[in-house]
């Protein structure tokens, strides 16, 4: 009898210690996005999960596991998920338990508290991971906001001990802390600035032009993809948009780490095949390609672009490229976005391409026929950010602009156009403030 007990708790043994696939570079599929989930979720995972383990995941588990070696752990140190980094990476008690943080620090469980002091409003900017002079001024911020509130076990230090720390990931029922959280969905009348993610909004009227909401609405901000808004409206411009042209070398001159439609240089494709790119799959070669058949050469469009913006009176904005690729002295403000959404919406064939979300392309003489989707969860019903009355818009992002979106909404005759630069530490964050400056719009209006 003993014989087999002992046969039987080897047995356990032997699933227990297989019950772990060990994961690393290349693997795909949903065991890692369940651990990409757990690493984004403690901090240690800087993009979104996606089901493929490639140099962000390995970095992630790296660092967790480095983190860890660091508590007494001896952990592997080469990214690879093997079981004993699994097991750490899901134990509770010692994952998700509250680690003190100070300037100086640089993990993952950094970017987290980061991540909620961005939600909470008292950090502006992205989460890197780096406690740095800026995350010590927000959560000095934070502690004095407790203390204010009556809190006694707080000093406004700027360290992130394991007092303030369990503040910031409660649910603060009891604090007068105007923030995103706080958002009273049942009462969109009371939405305040601080209700919002994004660094700077605009909410208008598209019949009337009418600010209806604003948030730092003329500050300037880097405007990224959203920069594609003007690019479709000067492309209309074009002559015949169901003409065959040749995609021209501009479209190959675009950075390594550019989105793309994709189009290869010398590909013949109608036109109007290109703006849709441009807009579904925010392709920066088809936004090259657009400048350079419509003006000649991009210069030359940058240069209308800059026209234009004049021209429309958008005085804080200045456009360097067609496609929003990050520049210095490329910049708008949430109003100016707002304003020109509005005028290029009575453009009918503008409002055909913005409003679209799928679209499909012949084959061409380089590629076989295809369908061009958009991804974004505003608009898919089976998402739980889908706004039924967002019509259509254009997103962006990059590091420095953070996540951006414009975008129109309609309902019971009433049209409303939000923009949102900045929106928040996730991508997701850019639908929920969209939703709420059109439940306000909405409200106000009476419908």
């Amino acid at each position: 009898m003993k014989r087999f007990v002992s046969l039987l708790l080897a047995v356990a043994l032997l699933f227990a210690c297989a019950s772990a696939q060990t994961l690393q570079t290349g693997a795909k599929g949903d065991e890692v996005e369940n651990l990409q989930n757990r690493l984004y979720y403690l901090g240690f995972l800087s993009i979104t999960p996606d089901g493929d383990y490639g140099p962000k995941t390995v970095e992630a588990v790296a660092d967790f596991q480095a983190f860890f070696n660091g508590q007494g752990y001896a952990l592997r140190t080469d990214g690879v998920a093997d079981d004993d980094t699994q097991a750490l990476l899901f134990d509770d008690a010692v994952a998700d338990a509250v680690y003190p943080l100070q300037e100086g620090d640089k993990n993952g469980y950094v970017r987290r508290a980061q991540r909620r002091l961005i939600d909470l409003g008292f950090l502006a900017g992205a989460a890197d991971g780096s406690y740095g002079q800026n995350t010590s001024d927000a959560v000095r911020a934070f502690q004095q906001m407790l203390i204010a509130n009556g809190a006694d076990d707080i000093s406004a230090t700027g360290e992130a001990d394991a007092a303030t720390l369990n503040y910031l990931y409660s649910e603060l029922l009891g604090f007068r802390v105007d923030t995103p959280k706080f958002y009273n969905e049942n009462n969109p009348l009371a939405l305040s600035a601080g209700n919002l993610y994004a660094e700077a909004a605009a909410l208008i009227d598209a019949d009337t032009g009418e600010l209806l909401f604003a948030k730092n609405a003329d500050e300037q901000m880097y405007p990224a993809s959203t920069t594609k808004v003007m690019t479709l409206l000067l492309g209309l411009e074009f002559d015949d948009l169901d003409q065959t042209v040749t995609v021209p070398a501009s479209a190959g001159n675009i950075p390594g780490d550019s989105s793309r439609m994709p189009v290869a240089v010398g590909e013949r494709l109608p036109f109007r095949d290109l703006l849709y790119g441009l807009m579904i799959r925010s392709g920066n070669d088809a936004a090259n390609a657009i400048a350079t058949l419509t003006a000649g050469s991009v210069n030359d469009f940058v240069e209308r672009m800059n026209e234009k913006a004049q021209e429309l009176g958008l005085e804080g904005t200045h456009y360097v490229n067609p496609h929003g690729y990050h520049d210095e002295d490329h910049y708008t403000t949430a109003a100016d976005m707002a304003a020109l959404t509005r005028y290029a919406l009575q453009n009918e064939s503008f409002r055909e391409v913005f409003t679209t979300h799928s679209y499909s392309l012949a084959a061409t003489n380089v590629r076989a026929a295809r369908t061009l989707t958009s991804s974004y969860k505003i608009f898919d019903e089976s998402s739980e950010y889908y706004y039924a009355d967002a019509v259509g818009g254009k997103t962006g992002f990059t590091s420095a602009a953070g996540y951006c979106f414009v975008c129109s909404a309609e309902r019971d005759g009433v049209s409303l156009i939000a923009v949102v630069f900045k929106s928040g530490a996730t991508g997701t964050n850019r639908w929920t403030d969209a939703a709420r400056l059109f439940e306000y719009g909405f409200a106000v209006r009476g419908v």
